[in-house]
Protein backbone atom coordinates (compact mmCIF):
# COMPACT_ATOMS: atom_id res chain seq x y z
CA UNK A 1 0.00 0.00 0.00
CA UNK A 2 1.37 3.42 -0.95
CA UNK A 3 2.07 5.68 1.98
CA UNK A 4 0.29 8.98 2.49
CA UNK A 5 2.78 11.80 1.88
CA UNK A 6 2.77 14.63 4.43
CA UNK A 7 4.67 17.87 3.89
CA UNK A 8 5.50 19.71 7.13
CA UNK A 9 6.31 23.41 6.68
CA UNK A 10 7.88 24.56 9.97
CA UNK A 11 11.25 26.13 10.78
CA UNK A 12 11.49 24.27 14.09
CA UNK A 13 13.25 20.95 13.42
CA UNK A 14 12.08 19.64 16.80
CA UNK A 15 8.48 19.86 15.57
CA UNK A 16 9.40 17.53 12.71
CA UNK A 17 10.88 15.04 15.16
CA UNK A 18 7.75 15.21 17.31
CA UNK A 19 5.42 14.67 14.34
CA UNK A 20 7.57 11.80 13.06
CA UNK A 21 7.41 10.11 16.47
CA UNK A 22 3.62 10.40 16.60
CA UNK A 23 3.30 8.95 13.08
CA UNK A 24 5.89 6.21 13.55
CA UNK A 25 4.74 2.80 12.37
CA UNK A 26 1.76 4.23 10.48
CA UNK A 27 1.20 4.44 6.75
CA UNK A 28 2.71 7.94 6.47
CA UNK A 29 5.79 9.40 4.84
CA UNK A 30 6.87 12.74 6.34
CA UNK A 31 8.97 15.43 4.69
CA UNK A 32 9.86 18.70 6.41
CA UNK A 33 10.88 22.02 4.85
CA UNK A 34 11.77 25.05 6.97
CA UNK A 35 10.69 27.96 4.77
CA UNK A 36 7.79 29.12 2.66
CA UNK A 37 10.02 29.36 -0.40
CA UNK A 38 11.01 25.69 -0.12
CA UNK A 39 7.37 24.68 0.31
CA UNK A 40 6.27 26.51 -2.84
CA UNK A 41 9.14 24.97 -4.82
CA UNK A 42 8.07 21.47 -3.69
CA UNK A 43 4.55 22.10 -4.94
CA UNK A 44 5.73 23.51 -8.28
CA UNK A 45 7.84 20.38 -8.84
CA UNK A 46 4.64 18.33 -8.96
CA UNK A 47 3.91 15.07 -7.11
CA UNK A 48 1.75 16.91 -4.61
CA UNK A 49 1.55 15.64 -1.01
CA UNK A 50 -1.65 14.22 0.43
CA UNK A 51 -1.50 16.68 3.32
CA UNK A 52 0.34 19.89 4.20
CA UNK A 53 0.96 20.92 7.81
CA UNK A 54 1.67 24.64 7.54
CA UNK A 55 3.05 26.74 10.38
CA UNK A 56 1.47 30.18 10.55
CA UNK A 57 4.76 31.88 11.53
CA UNK A 58 7.71 31.27 9.18
CA UNK A 59 11.01 33.17 8.87
CA UNK A 60 10.42 34.18 5.25
CA UNK A 61 6.63 34.21 4.93
CA UNK A 62 3.32 34.76 6.68
CA UNK A 63 1.52 31.43 6.88
CA UNK A 64 -1.83 32.93 5.84
CA UNK A 65 -0.28 34.47 2.72
CA UNK A 66 1.45 31.18 1.98
CA UNK A 67 -1.86 29.35 2.38
CA UNK A 68 -3.38 31.51 -0.33
CA UNK A 69 -0.37 30.95 -2.64
CA UNK A 70 -0.42 27.19 -2.13
CA UNK A 71 -4.16 27.02 -2.87
CA UNK A 72 -3.53 29.01 -6.05
CA UNK A 73 -1.03 26.34 -7.13
CA UNK A 74 -3.23 23.38 -6.17
CA UNK A 75 -6.80 24.28 -5.26
CA UNK A 76 -7.72 20.84 -3.89
CA UNK A 77 -4.64 20.55 -1.68
CA UNK A 78 -5.50 19.63 1.93
CA UNK A 79 -3.75 22.11 4.23
CA UNK A 80 -3.87 22.21 8.03
CA UNK A 81 -2.60 25.35 9.77
CA UNK A 82 -0.46 24.84 12.88
CA UNK A 83 0.50 27.45 15.44
CA UNK A 84 1.38 27.97 19.05
CA UNK A 85 -0.81 31.08 19.30
CA UNK A 86 -4.11 30.06 17.79
CA UNK A 87 -7.59 31.41 18.37
CA UNK A 88 -11.04 30.86 16.91
CA UNK A 89 -10.97 34.03 14.80
CA UNK A 90 -7.71 32.99 13.13
CA UNK A 91 -9.05 29.47 12.56
CA UNK A 92 -12.24 30.76 10.92
CA UNK A 93 -10.24 33.12 8.71
CA UNK A 94 -7.89 30.31 7.66
CA UNK A 95 -10.75 27.97 6.80
CA UNK A 96 -12.49 30.70 4.78
CA UNK A 97 -9.24 31.01 2.82
CA UNK A 98 -9.20 27.29 2.07
CA UNK A 99 -7.54 25.51 5.01
CA UNK A 100 -9.06 22.18 5.98
CA UNK A 101 -8.45 22.62 9.70
CA UNK A 102 -6.39 24.32 12.38
CA UNK A 103 -4.36 22.71 15.18
CA UNK A 104 -2.36 24.18 18.04
CA UNK A 105 1.12 23.32 19.28
CA UNK A 106 2.28 21.62 21.35
CA UNK A 107 0.75 18.45 19.89
CA UNK A 108 -0.54 15.74 22.24
CA UNK A 109 -1.24 12.04 22.02
CA UNK A 110 -4.43 12.73 20.05
CA UNK A 111 -2.40 14.18 17.15
CA UNK A 112 -2.07 10.79 15.43
CA UNK A 113 -5.83 10.26 15.72
CA UNK A 114 -6.38 13.75 14.31
CA UNK A 115 -4.24 12.95 11.23
CA UNK A 116 -5.88 9.54 10.77
CA UNK A 117 -9.38 11.06 10.85
CA UNK A 118 -8.36 13.87 8.52
CA UNK A 119 -6.90 11.51 5.92
CA UNK A 120 -9.94 9.27 6.17
CA UNK A 121 -12.21 12.27 5.71
CA UNK A 122 -10.44 13.27 2.48
CA UNK A 123 -12.26 10.58 0.59
CA UNK A 124 -15.58 12.01 1.81
CA UNK A 125 -14.96 15.29 0.04
CA UNK A 126 -17.01 14.14 -2.93
CA UNK A 127 -19.98 13.12 -0.78
CA UNK A 128 -23.05 14.78 -2.23
CA UNK A 129 -25.49 16.92 -0.32
CA UNK A 130 -28.23 14.31 -0.56
CA UNK A 131 -31.61 15.69 0.37
CA UNK A 132 -30.60 19.28 -0.42
CA UNK A 133 -32.00 20.31 -3.79
CA UNK A 134 -31.27 23.64 -5.46
CA UNK A 135 -29.15 25.39 -8.05
CA UNK A 136 -29.69 29.02 -7.04
CA UNK A 137 -26.67 31.20 -6.21
CA UNK A 138 -28.05 31.56 -2.69
CA UNK A 139 -28.08 27.82 -2.00
CA UNK A 140 -24.73 27.26 -3.73
CA UNK A 141 -23.17 29.80 -1.36
CA UNK A 142 -24.49 27.88 1.65
CA UNK A 143 -23.26 24.54 0.30
CA UNK A 144 -19.85 26.08 -0.31
CA UNK A 145 -19.68 27.10 3.36
CA UNK A 146 -20.82 23.63 4.41
CA UNK A 147 -18.00 22.07 2.38
CA UNK A 148 -15.44 24.50 3.71
CA UNK A 149 -16.24 24.23 7.42
CA UNK A 150 -17.36 20.60 7.68
CA UNK A 151 -13.91 19.10 8.34
CA UNK A 152 -13.13 21.41 11.24
CA UNK A 153 -14.73 20.93 14.65
CA UNK A 154 -15.67 24.62 14.76
CA UNK A 155 -19.14 25.13 16.27
CA UNK A 156 -21.64 26.20 13.61
CA UNK A 157 -24.88 28.12 14.09
CA UNK A 158 -27.47 27.76 11.33
CA UNK A 159 -29.98 30.61 11.16
CA UNK A 160 -33.03 30.62 8.92
CA UNK A 161 -36.81 30.76 8.89
CA UNK A 162 -38.89 27.74 9.89
CA UNK A 163 -39.11 25.19 7.10
CA UNK A 164 -35.85 26.11 5.34
CA UNK A 165 -34.28 22.71 6.07
CA UNK A 166 -31.72 23.55 8.73
CA UNK A 167 -31.47 19.94 9.90
CA UNK A 168 -30.66 18.81 6.35
CA UNK A 169 -27.72 21.21 6.30
CA UNK A 170 -26.62 20.04 9.75
CA UNK A 171 -26.65 16.44 8.51
CA UNK A 172 -24.64 17.47 5.45
CA UNK A 173 -22.03 19.05 7.73
CA UNK A 174 -21.85 15.81 9.73
CA UNK A 175 -21.57 13.58 6.63
CA UNK A 176 -18.62 15.59 5.33
CA UNK A 177 -16.83 15.86 8.68
CA UNK A 178 -14.14 13.80 10.37
CA UNK A 179 -16.92 12.53 12.63
CA UNK A 180 -19.13 11.08 9.90
CA UNK A 181 -18.71 7.54 11.20
CA UNK A 182 -19.92 8.70 14.62
CA UNK A 183 -23.55 9.37 15.57
CA UNK A 184 -25.64 12.35 14.50
CA UNK A 185 -27.97 13.13 17.39
CA UNK A 186 -30.71 15.78 16.98
CA UNK A 187 -32.36 17.60 19.88
CA UNK A 188 -35.44 19.78 19.26
CA UNK A 189 -35.68 22.35 22.05
CA UNK A 190 -39.15 23.43 20.91
CA UNK A 191 -40.51 19.96 21.71
CA UNK A 192 -39.34 19.84 25.33
CA UNK A 193 -40.40 21.56 28.52
CA UNK A 194 -37.76 23.08 30.78
CA UNK A 195 -38.24 20.31 33.35
CA UNK A 196 -37.42 17.62 30.78
CA UNK A 197 -34.55 19.46 29.10
CA UNK A 198 -31.80 18.61 31.60
CA UNK A 199 -32.68 14.90 31.59
CA UNK A 200 -32.86 14.88 27.79
CA UNK A 201 -29.47 16.58 27.42
CA UNK A 202 -27.52 14.87 30.18
CA UNK A 203 -29.51 11.75 31.04
CA UNK A 204 -30.38 10.57 34.53
CA UNK A 205 -29.63 7.80 36.99
CA UNK A 206 -32.17 5.30 38.24
CA UNK A 207 -34.15 6.81 41.11
CA UNK A 208 -33.01 10.38 40.36
CA UNK A 209 -36.64 11.55 40.51
CA UNK A 210 -40.13 10.14 40.63
CA UNK A 211 -40.64 7.94 37.61
CA UNK A 212 -36.94 7.43 36.88
CA UNK A 213 -37.17 3.62 36.97
CA UNK A 214 -33.93 3.07 35.08
CA UNK A 215 -30.81 4.87 33.91
CA UNK A 216 -31.24 7.03 30.83
CA UNK A 217 -28.40 8.05 28.53
CA UNK A 218 -28.77 11.68 27.42
CA UNK A 219 -28.20 13.27 24.04
CA UNK A 220 -24.65 14.38 24.91
CA UNK A 221 -23.49 10.85 25.70
CA UNK A 222 -25.27 9.41 22.67
CA UNK A 223 -23.47 11.94 20.46
CA UNK A 224 -20.00 11.04 21.83
CA UNK A 225 -17.56 10.92 18.92
CA UNK A 226 -20.11 12.50 16.59
CA UNK A 227 -22.31 15.56 16.17
CA UNK A 228 -24.97 16.95 18.50
CA UNK A 229 -27.52 19.04 16.58
CA UNK A 230 -29.43 21.42 18.88
CA UNK A 231 -32.44 22.77 16.99
CA UNK A 232 -34.45 25.87 17.98
CA UNK A 233 -31.75 26.76 20.50
CA UNK A 234 -33.42 30.10 21.20
CA UNK A 235 -36.01 28.21 23.30
CA UNK A 236 -33.49 27.12 25.94
CA UNK A 237 -34.16 28.53 29.39
CA UNK A 238 -31.43 30.52 31.14
CA UNK A 239 -30.78 27.55 33.46
CA UNK A 240 -30.41 25.13 30.56
CA UNK A 241 -28.13 27.59 28.76
CA UNK A 242 -25.79 27.76 31.77
CA UNK A 243 -25.60 23.97 32.12
CA UNK A 244 -25.07 23.51 28.39
CA UNK A 245 -22.24 26.03 28.32
CA UNK A 246 -20.53 24.35 31.25
CA UNK A 247 -20.78 20.92 29.59
CA UNK A 248 -19.27 22.20 26.35
CA UNK A 249 -16.42 24.06 28.02
CA UNK A 250 -15.52 21.32 30.51
CA UNK A 251 -16.11 18.48 28.01
CA UNK A 252 -17.91 16.36 30.54
CA UNK A 253 -21.42 16.05 31.90
CA UNK A 254 -23.11 14.64 34.98
CA UNK A 255 -26.33 12.69 34.69
CA UNK A 256 -29.23 13.96 36.79
CA UNK A 257 -28.89 12.24 40.14
CA UNK A 258 -25.34 11.16 39.38
CA UNK A 259 -22.07 12.17 41.01
CA UNK A 260 -19.53 10.84 38.51
CA UNK A 261 -18.45 13.07 35.61
CA UNK A 262 -18.85 11.50 32.17
CA UNK A 263 -16.40 12.62 29.47
CA UNK A 264 -18.02 13.71 26.20
CA UNK A 265 -16.42 14.53 22.85
CA UNK A 266 -18.97 16.11 20.53
CA UNK A 267 -19.14 18.65 17.75
CA UNK A 268 -21.98 21.14 18.25
CA UNK A 269 -24.16 22.34 15.37
CA UNK A 270 -27.08 24.48 16.50
CA UNK A 271 -29.98 26.19 14.74
CA UNK A 272 -32.47 28.98 15.29
CA UNK A 273 -35.39 30.32 13.26
CA UNK A 274 -34.77 33.87 14.52
CA UNK A 275 -31.55 35.89 14.76
CA UNK A 276 -30.05 35.03 18.16
CA UNK A 277 -28.37 38.45 18.34
CA UNK A 278 -31.82 40.08 18.53
CA UNK A 279 -32.93 38.16 21.62
CA UNK A 280 -29.44 38.29 23.13
CA UNK A 281 -29.66 42.09 23.16
CA UNK A 282 -32.79 41.76 25.33
CA UNK A 283 -31.03 39.48 27.80
CA UNK A 284 -32.98 36.39 26.71
CA UNK A 285 -29.88 34.51 25.54
CA UNK A 286 -26.44 34.30 27.12
CA UNK A 287 -23.77 36.13 25.13
CA UNK A 288 -21.04 33.67 26.16
CA UNK A 289 -23.09 30.73 24.88
CA UNK A 290 -23.88 32.59 21.67
CA UNK A 291 -20.21 33.31 20.94
CA UNK A 292 -19.26 29.74 21.86
CA UNK A 293 -21.88 28.24 19.51
CA UNK A 294 -21.52 30.72 16.64
CA UNK A 295 -17.83 30.40 15.83
CA UNK A 296 -19.22 30.25 12.31
CA UNK A 297 -22.76 31.40 11.44
CA UNK A 298 -24.42 30.21 8.23
CA UNK A 299 -27.63 31.91 7.13
CA UNK A 300 -30.03 29.57 5.33
CA UNK A 301 -32.04 31.49 2.70
CA UNK A 302 -35.81 31.43 2.61
CA UNK A 303 -37.44 29.76 -0.39
CA UNK A 304 -38.63 33.12 -1.76
CA UNK A 305 -34.95 34.20 -1.93
CA UNK A 306 -33.86 31.12 -3.89
CA UNK A 307 -34.07 31.98 -7.58
CA UNK A 308 -35.70 29.24 -9.70
CA UNK A 309 -35.43 26.59 -6.97
CA UNK A 310 -39.20 26.15 -6.55
CA UNK A 311 -39.48 24.25 -9.84
CA UNK A 312 -36.45 22.07 -9.05
CA UNK A 313 -37.82 21.20 -5.63
CA UNK A 314 -41.30 20.54 -7.01
CA UNK A 315 -39.99 18.06 -9.59
CA UNK A 316 -37.80 16.43 -6.93
CA UNK A 317 -40.81 15.91 -4.65
CA UNK A 318 -42.91 14.65 -7.56
CA UNK A 319 -40.26 12.06 -8.44
CA UNK A 320 -40.34 10.78 -4.85
CA UNK A 321 -44.15 10.67 -4.74
CA UNK A 322 -44.28 8.92 -8.13
CA UNK A 323 -42.17 6.10 -6.69
CA UNK A 324 -44.23 5.94 -3.51
CA UNK A 325 -47.60 5.94 -5.31
CA UNK A 326 -46.49 3.66 -8.14
CA UNK A 327 -47.49 6.08 -10.89
CA UNK A 328 -45.77 8.86 -12.82
CA UNK A 329 -47.11 12.22 -11.74
CA UNK A 330 -46.55 15.40 -13.75
CA UNK A 331 -47.54 19.02 -13.12
CA UNK A 332 -49.21 21.38 -15.57
CA UNK A 333 -47.52 24.62 -16.60
CA UNK A 334 -50.39 26.60 -15.08
CA UNK A 335 -50.14 24.87 -11.70
CA UNK A 336 -46.36 25.26 -11.71
CA UNK A 337 -46.84 28.95 -12.43
CA UNK A 338 -48.92 29.32 -9.27
CA UNK A 339 -46.21 27.61 -7.22
CA UNK A 340 -43.53 29.83 -8.74
CA UNK A 341 -45.33 33.05 -7.86
CA UNK A 342 -46.42 32.13 -4.34
CA UNK A 343 -44.25 33.58 -1.56
CA UNK A 344 -43.94 30.42 0.59
CA UNK A 345 -43.91 31.74 4.17
CA UNK A 346 -43.56 28.11 5.31
CA UNK A 347 -40.58 27.64 2.94
CA UNK A 348 -39.51 24.22 1.64
CA UNK A 349 -41.56 22.34 4.23
CA UNK A 350 -44.73 24.09 3.05
CA UNK A 351 -43.91 23.37 -0.60
CA UNK A 352 -43.29 19.69 0.19
CA UNK A 353 -46.67 19.40 1.93
CA UNK A 354 -48.51 21.18 -0.90
CA UNK A 355 -46.92 18.97 -3.58
CA UNK A 356 -47.65 15.81 -1.58
CA UNK A 357 -51.34 16.60 -1.09
CA UNK A 358 -51.69 17.62 -4.75
CA UNK A 359 -50.01 14.40 -5.91
CA UNK A 360 -52.49 12.34 -3.90
CA UNK A 361 -55.46 14.29 -5.30
CA UNK A 362 -54.26 14.15 -8.91
CA UNK A 363 -54.56 11.20 -11.26
CA UNK A 364 -51.54 11.63 -13.53
CA UNK A 365 -51.10 15.39 -13.68
CA UNK A 366 -51.35 18.04 -11.00
CA UNK A 367 -53.60 20.83 -12.22
CA UNK A 368 -54.43 24.18 -10.65
CA UNK A 369 -57.61 22.72 -9.11
CA UNK A 370 -55.47 20.33 -7.05
CA UNK A 371 -53.66 23.19 -5.31
CA UNK A 372 -54.93 24.79 -2.07
CA UNK A 373 -57.28 27.70 -2.60
CA UNK A 374 -54.98 30.15 -0.79
CA UNK A 375 -52.29 29.46 -3.39
CA UNK A 376 -54.70 29.66 -6.33
CA UNK A 377 -56.23 32.94 -5.19
CA UNK A 378 -53.97 34.56 -2.65
CA UNK A 379 -50.46 34.38 -4.10
CA UNK A 380 -48.49 37.59 -4.45
CA UNK A 381 -46.05 37.89 -7.37
CA UNK A 382 -42.56 36.94 -6.24
CA UNK A 383 -40.24 38.50 -8.78
CA UNK A 384 -42.19 41.18 -10.62
CA UNK A 385 -41.28 44.29 -8.65
CA UNK A 386 -43.25 46.38 -11.17
CA UNK A 387 -46.38 44.76 -9.75
CA UNK A 388 -47.57 47.03 -6.94
CA UNK A 389 -48.64 44.26 -4.51
CA UNK A 390 -45.42 42.32 -4.98
CA UNK A 391 -43.32 45.44 -4.58
CA UNK A 392 -45.09 46.46 -1.36
CA UNK A 393 -44.70 42.98 0.09
CA UNK A 394 -40.97 42.96 -0.58
CA UNK A 395 -40.56 46.39 1.02
CA UNK A 396 -42.51 45.38 4.12
CA UNK A 397 -40.50 42.19 4.51
CA UNK A 398 -37.29 44.23 4.38
CA UNK A 399 -38.56 46.39 7.26
CA UNK A 400 -39.55 43.31 9.29
CA UNK A 401 -36.05 41.87 8.91
CA UNK A 402 -34.55 45.21 9.95
CA UNK A 403 -36.79 45.20 13.02
CA UNK A 404 -35.45 41.80 14.05
CA UNK A 405 -31.91 43.08 13.69
CA UNK A 406 -32.64 46.19 15.77
CA UNK A 407 -34.84 44.43 18.33
CA UNK A 408 -38.02 46.50 17.79
CA UNK A 409 -40.58 47.30 15.13
CA UNK A 410 -43.07 50.20 15.14
CA UNK A 411 -46.18 48.63 13.65
CA UNK A 412 -48.18 51.87 13.66
CA UNK A 413 -45.66 53.73 11.52
CA UNK A 414 -45.41 50.80 9.15
CA UNK A 415 -49.16 50.47 8.73
CA UNK A 416 -49.59 54.18 8.07
CA UNK A 417 -47.19 53.78 5.15
CA UNK A 418 -49.00 50.84 3.60
CA UNK A 419 -52.47 49.24 3.94
CA UNK A 420 -54.65 46.96 6.02
CA UNK A 421 -53.53 44.03 3.92
CA UNK A 422 -49.91 44.84 4.71
CA UNK A 423 -50.76 45.03 8.43
CA UNK A 424 -51.96 41.45 8.20
CA UNK A 425 -48.79 40.45 6.38
CA UNK A 426 -46.59 42.05 9.05
CA UNK A 427 -48.35 40.24 11.90
CA UNK A 428 -48.23 36.90 10.11
CA UNK A 429 -44.54 37.25 9.28
CA UNK A 430 -43.58 38.21 12.83
CA UNK A 431 -45.49 35.19 14.17
CA UNK A 432 -43.96 32.92 11.53
CA UNK A 433 -40.40 34.06 12.22
CA UNK A 434 -40.55 33.85 16.01
CA UNK A 435 -41.61 31.66 18.91
CA UNK A 436 -42.88 34.58 20.99
CA UNK A 437 -46.18 34.41 22.84
CA UNK A 438 -48.98 36.96 22.39
CA UNK A 439 -47.70 39.34 25.04
CA UNK A 440 -44.16 39.25 23.62
CA UNK A 441 -45.38 39.83 20.06
CA UNK A 442 -47.46 42.78 21.25
CA UNK A 443 -44.43 44.26 23.00
CA UNK A 444 -42.26 43.66 19.91
CA UNK A 445 -44.83 45.39 17.67
CA UNK A 446 -45.40 48.16 20.25
CA UNK A 447 -49.18 47.66 20.47
CA UNK A 448 -51.55 46.73 23.27
CA UNK A 449 -52.11 42.95 23.69
CA UNK A 450 -55.88 43.45 23.48
CA UNK A 451 -55.45 45.27 20.18
CA UNK A 452 -53.26 42.45 18.87
CA UNK A 453 -55.82 39.85 19.95
CA UNK A 454 -58.53 41.73 18.07
CA UNK A 455 -56.40 41.86 14.95
CA UNK A 456 -55.63 38.14 15.23
CA UNK A 457 -59.31 37.37 15.64
CA UNK A 458 -60.14 39.44 12.56
CA UNK A 459 -57.50 37.69 10.50
CA UNK A 460 -58.75 34.30 11.64
CA UNK A 461 -62.37 35.02 10.75
CA UNK A 462 -61.95 37.03 7.55
CA UNK A 463 -59.27 34.99 5.85
CA UNK A 464 -59.13 31.63 7.58
CA UNK A 465 -58.51 29.60 4.45
CA UNK A 466 -55.45 31.64 3.61
CA UNK A 467 -53.94 30.66 6.98
CA UNK A 468 -54.40 26.91 6.81
CA UNK A 469 -50.67 26.35 6.37
CA UNK A 470 -48.45 27.62 9.20
CA UNK A 471 -51.37 29.11 11.20
CA UNK A 472 -49.96 29.64 14.70
CA UNK A 473 -52.44 32.19 16.03
CA UNK A 474 -53.93 31.35 19.44
CA UNK A 475 -57.41 30.09 20.09
CA UNK A 476 -59.69 32.34 22.14
CA UNK A 477 -58.71 32.52 25.76
CA UNK A 478 -55.05 31.65 25.29
CA UNK A 479 -52.00 33.87 25.11
CA UNK A 480 -49.62 31.35 23.59
CA UNK A 481 -48.65 31.71 19.96
CA UNK A 482 -46.21 28.82 20.25
CA UNK A 483 -44.89 26.38 22.80
CA UNK A 484 -41.28 27.16 23.70
CA UNK A 485 -39.53 24.71 25.98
Amino acid sequence: MDKHRILLVDDELLIGTTVANYLAGANYELEQVTSGGDAVRRLLEGNLPDLVLLDINLPDANGMDLLREMKDIAGDLTIVMITGYGNVETAVRAIKMGAADFVQKPFNRDFRKFIDELMKAKKYGAVDHSGIVGSSPQIKKVLSLVDRFALSDIAILLQGESGTGKELFARAIHRKSKRREGPFVPLDCAALSETLMESELFGHEKGAFTGASERKIGKFERAHGGTLFIDEIQNLSSSSQAKLLRAVEEKHIERVGGAKPVRVDVRIVSASNIPIAAIMSKGAFRSDLFYRFSQMTIDIPSLRERENDVELLTRHFLANHSRELGKEIRISAEALGHLNTYLWPGNVRELANVVKSAAILADREIETKHLPEYIRKGALPLRAETDEAGFLWLKVNEEIDRGFREGALDLKVLVRKWSDRIEETVIRNVVEKSDMNLTEVARFLDIDPKTLRAKLSKIGSDDKKNMENGNRFPEKGGDSLSQPC
